[in-house]
């Protein structure tokens, strides 16, 4: 009985066409959603529930069924089934503007346990965005709650081809909702830029990024109490093929990946992996239905066919939208109620049928 119900793996074209194709507009969103907008619409609950189903197939074979997009751009669709630190200010409330924030001091050491329990620990309950910067040399920013309890599940966020942290908090809404759902967020750095998710698009050689994650989710768990069998990865775009070579290369440190406008660009027939796939149908720098891109001189294969990177116990949940090559206001819903489903280990199956 094999569980796939739509698989990734578009190979992109070069770097250099890439750059030279897109420059600095790479990943063109359109304007992001009022803030206020993004918390209510990502805290609703989804337009339709998902839920799995199986189908059969000839060992070794993947099924490859995707659902119809929604008739309406406006609605949720649903699946075919379903150290150094600088301190910043705490995000207010879900239903305001998320801001920005100067520095301040706290925290822990570089590669240490932070002191009494975790960033924020000795203090009043509240939320806390801080910077921190591992031995390697590399960044990322720690969002998290102040909660007494349970670990909690974490999620690293991974921006687009030349975008940034910024940016990806501003047009995922992710750290309202995160708040609003307990769990701890990481928003990753890219060297200069760009993800090294296999042949895109990584400018600067020698780039593990895979490392530089496995690094970033041992850091954050030595700083907050965090529960390893739910550490999941979403990105957008470049970000997005990001995270599902992470999620194929890292199973062992990933439960799920998310991948919004993206695709899976190296092999993954290695162990089973657990992704969600959101794609705009009307995508023309990386189209979901194949084809030419406006961007490259390169004809894609169907994103809803391809099966070969793969294993065949895959579990890869499509969603075509009908929408361009951007980050759905709904997306950091979908994605959530997906992830918080799996589990790494022997956890990893529990909640597939």
């Amino acid at each position: 009985m094999i569980i796939l119900l739509a698989a990734l793996g578009l190979p992109l074209a070069a770097l250099a066409a890439v750059q030279m194709a897109l420059g600095r507009s790479a990943d063109p969103h359109p304007a992001a959603r009022s803030a206020a907008h993004l918390v209510a619409a990502a805290t609703a609950p989804p337009g339709a529930a998902t839920s799995s189903q199986q189908a059969t197939a000839a060992p070794g074979a993947a099924d490859t069924t995707t659902a119809d997009p929604p008739a309406a751009s406006g609605s949720v669709p649903s699946a075919t089934d379903e150290s150094t630190l600088t301190s910043k200010p705490g995000r207010p409330p879900a239903g305001t503007p998320p801001t920005g924030g100067g520095a301040a001091s706290g925290g822990a050491a570089d590669g240490g346990a932070a002191d009494s329990g975790g960033i924020g620990a000795a203090g009043p309950t509240g939320t806390h965005t801080t910077e921190i910067t591992l031995r390697s040399g590399r960044s990322y920013d720690l969002h998290t709650t102040v909660r007494p309890g349970q670990p909690r599940p974490l999620v690293v966020l991974l921006h687009a081809y030349l975008h940034d942290a910024a940016v990806m908090r501003d047009i995922s809404g992710a750290t309202p909702f995160a708040d609003g759902h307990g769990f701890a967020l990481a928003y990753g750095h890219a060297v200069d830029g760009a993800w090294n998710a296999g042949t895109c698009c990584a400018g600067t050689h020698g780039v593990d990024d895979v490392a530089y994650l496995r690094d970033l989710v041992a850091d954050a768990s030595r700083r907050t109490s965090i529960d390893p069998a739910r550490v999941y990865v979403w990105g957008y775009s470049n970000g997005g093929m990001m995270a599902a070579r992470a999620v194929c290369e890292a199973p062992d440190v990933f439960a799920a990946a998310g991948v919004v406008a993206g695709h899976l660009l190296v092999p993954c027939d290695q162990s089973p992996v657990r992704m969600m796939h959101i794609h705009g149908t009307e995508d023309t720098t990386v189209p979901w239905r194949g084809g030419w891109s406006d961007y490259v001189d390169v004809s894609f294969p169907d994103a809803r066919t391809e099966s070969s990177r793969v294993t065949s116990s895959s579990v890869v949940v499509g969603v075509p939208w009908p929408g361009g090559h951007e980050w759905p206001w709904w997306a950091v819903g979908r994605l959530w109620e997906f992830s918080a489903e799996q589990r790494t280990g022997r956890h990893a199956l529990a909640a597939i049928p």
